[in-house]
């Protein structure tokens, strides 16, 4: 009996598990804890579909030896059986990991936290990354170019290209597909309404604007936006360009087109043409699965540590009307994330019926990870703006990785491209905790 035979009974099984209508019975399938029960149901439907497909023919010990195999290997690479039986199917040509990676980052969609997933994946697998000169962030006032690499990617890069690319810039495919080509492209957006609010506050505008002494600063500036829009900003031209269509902006939309429909539209068909991925921060377990799917990565590459959490001082109310309001002044936003947040569903559509398996094993993953990796009997605070987790001071090597935030690991990254020895970085700027840097190089795959 070959494995191939074998695996596609054990895809047809599950389809009609998944199929009957009973959600517990196919959550339960689905997860690999539960194997033994599997093995047994598996057993039974296999020598059914052999005596009608093969009379006579016996359920011998080796087919059954290939059940307990398979189901081992699904323990082992942290899948959900649906998952890995889709995944190995095809012995042929199987899945493996995406290595070349074009991430666009946007501001205040959960960004960070992706990027620290992408970064650590990167980093831990010895791929090359394509930084930028000064800090973590590429000019975000004009489009990206190769002229503002830190470095070619031949100088010490491996082969001619760069593998990954994960920093804010304003998305360009030409000059991105110069540096990583071949790549996958994925984004993240958010609610327009939830993402505008995140950013007023995150980013202190009411102080910016003189806006503090009223009751509902945020409620102020909707009010009459172009009053506000440009006033005392001529020497923070990010915080700009994010206060009108900044998701837009980040995927290179010019401001010029914000009131322009047609541009708008015409933005819109082209990114859903050239983006293989976006994720919607409002269903950020749901994307990270996706991820995971599309990159053909495993559940312990998605597990993460959250960056960037808004601290509560910094947040608003918002009434209904104040959020049309919103809406009406990022109508390019509010198209961009209509639209992508109906393919989102599509994605999920297709994945097939092991998606809600799968997420129910991530969830399990992550909650673990989280109680392995966090104090939860502490909280930090960063510039007043932010509240950060706090790692537990016995915390694993794992651990630490993923608490390195976005500004840790491009310092990482660029003493590493440079031929820097410094020994030691600080996880964050409020922790005297240090992480050994030769340590982690240890931990790359």
């Amino acid at each position: 009996m070959s494995d191939f035979w074998f695996e596609r009974r054990l895809t047809l099984f599950l389809d009609w598990l998944s199929s009957s209508g009973d959600r517990e019975l196919t959550l339960a399938m689905a997860s690999v804890r539960k194997y033994v029960v599997c093995i047994f149901s598996l057993s039974l439907f296999m020598t059914t579909t052999i005596l009608f497909e093969r009379n006579p023919v016996t359920f011998s010990n080796s087919s059954l030896k290939k059940v307990k195999k398979f189901f081992k290997s699904a323990l082992e690479h942290g899948d959900n059986v649906t998952t890995y039986a889709r995944r190995t199917q095809n012995n042929a040509n199987p899945c493996k990991p995406t290595q070349r990676i074009v991430f666009i980052k946007t501001h205040k969609t959960a960004s960070s936290t992706t990027n620290s997933i992408i970064q650590r994946f990167g980093f831990t697998r010895g791929l090359t990354f394509a930084l930028p000169k000064r800090s973590h962030i590429f000019d975000e006032r004009i489009l990206f170019s190769r002229e503002m690499l830190l470095k070619p990617a031949p100088s010490y890069g491996k082969g001619d290209h760069f593998s990954v690319i994960a920093s804010h810039l304003r998305y360009n495919r030409p000059e991105l597909e110069e540096v990583v080509p071949n790549a996958t492209y994925i984004t993240i957006l958010r609610d327009p309404v939830k993402k505008f609010e995140s950013t007023f506050g995150y980013y202190n505008y009411a102080t910016l604007f003189n806006l503090t002494s009223s009751i509902n600063p945020l409620e102020k500036f909707i009010n009459s936006p172009d009053k506000y829009r440009y006033l005392n900003m001529t020497d923070n031209v990010k915080l700009r360009n994010q206060l009108r269509n900044g998701m837009m902006y980040n995927l290179g939309f010019d401001h010029k087109f914000d009131d322009d429909i047609s541009t708008i539209d015409k933005m819109i068909q082209r990114l859903d043409r050239e983006l293989n991925l976006v994720l919607i921060t409002d269903y950020y377990e749901e994307s990270l699965v996706l991820l995971k799917n599309v990159l053909c990565w495993e559940i312990q590459d998605i597990l993460y540590i959250s960056k960037g959490l808004r601290s509560d001082k910094r947040r608003y109310e918002i009434s209904q009307s104040v959020a049309r309001k919103i809406e009406k002044w990022n109508e390019a936003d509010v198209q961009l994330f209509n639209h992508f947040n109906k393919t989102f569903w599509e994605k999920i559509k297709s994945y097939g019926s092991g998606f809600y398996g799968d997420l129910q094993e991530f969830r399990r993953r992550q909650q673990e990870f989280y109680e392995e990796c966090v104090d939860s009997g502490k909280t930090g605070v960063m510039q007043g703006r932010e509240d950060i987790l706090v790692m537990k001071a016995n915390a694993s090597q794992e651990c630490k990785i993923a608490f390195l935030r976005d500004v840790s690991f491009h310092a990482i990254l660029r003493r590493e491209a440079l031929g820097n020895s410094t020994k030691y970085i600080f996880l964050n700027e409020t922790e005297a905790r240090k992480v050994n840097l030769s340590d982690i190089l240890k931990h790359q795959k």
